[in-house]
């Protein structure tokens, strides 16, 4: 596990104020097609994961951000998300364009959280800190996260490695939320270069005293989800 200077220095790697999508066109993440159909809606998408849902307040400012880009940019996105949907995603599981493909692996996981919920260690809250709104792998815009100390980093970790029982993953957390999702056709240097000002913008104003998001134990659930605007809570990490 990265201690949580290392953590630090990581997620700092990437996670800037300004940045850019470079002087030409802007085409995606080849990935995107997964998730979002050729008219800009999203496609059916399944599998499951592991979410803490966010307060009212927090989904209520990252919607005025949401208005700002979406009227400003339009073209740069896809389909907005509902904003009940905004979260911070703890550990992923799994995930298929055909259900089927992980219809089984499902029902095991499924089955593995019903016997790690009865185990797993509780806090009844981790505090973090926004950072930055950056482009995450050039698939969507995120607002990134980071614990607020070295402790609550430890608590966030030890969540974490106790899902890998669920399903190991071979890369490290960067916590965050996924605020839009691209124009899968993608969009040309005009649009990006608005967007980076925007973004920018955003990151001055909004960001320069660090909004305090509390992660409760109460909002931790498993979930499943068919596309990328809706998920269904399965079942509560700590129970109702």
């Amino acid at each position: 596990m990265e201690t949580y200077r290392e953590f630090l220095d990581r997620i700092q790697f990437f996670e800037h104020q300004k940045w850019s999508f470079g002087p030409e066109y802007f085409n995606g993440n080849p990935s995107l097609v997964k998730k979002v159909q050729p008219d800009n809606t999203f496609r059916p998408f399944y599998g499951d994961t592991v979410v803490y849902n966010l307060d009212d307040a927090v989904k209520e400012r990252l919607e005025m951000w949401l208005n700002t880009l979406y009227t400003e940019v339009p073209e740069c996105f896809c389909e907005r998300l509902v904003t009940d949907t905004f979260h911070m995603t703890l550990h992923d599981l799994c995930n298929s364009q055909d259900y089927s493909e992980i219809a089984e692996e499902v029902e095991v996981n499924k089955e593995k959280m019903l016997g790690l919920c009865k185990e797993i260690p509780k806090f009844n809250v981790i505090k973090m800190k926004s950072k930055y709104i950056f482009n995450m792998v050039n698939t969507s815009l995120v607002l990134g996260l980071y614990p607020a100390d070295e402790t609550e980093y430890r608590n966030l970790m030890t969540l974490y490695d106790t899902f890998n029982e669920v399903k190991k993953l071979s890369y490290p957390l960067t916590p965050h939320i996924t605020l839009a999702y691209y124009n899968v056709h993608g969009f040309n240097e005009t649009s990006a270069g608005k967007l980076e000002e925007l973004v920018c913008q955003l990151n001055c104003a909004e960001l320069e005293n660090e909004m305090e998001i509390v992660l409760k134990a109460e909002k931790l659930y498993y979930q499943h989800f068919d596309s990328m605007n809706h998920y269904t809570n399965v079942l509560p990490v700590f129970g109702e």
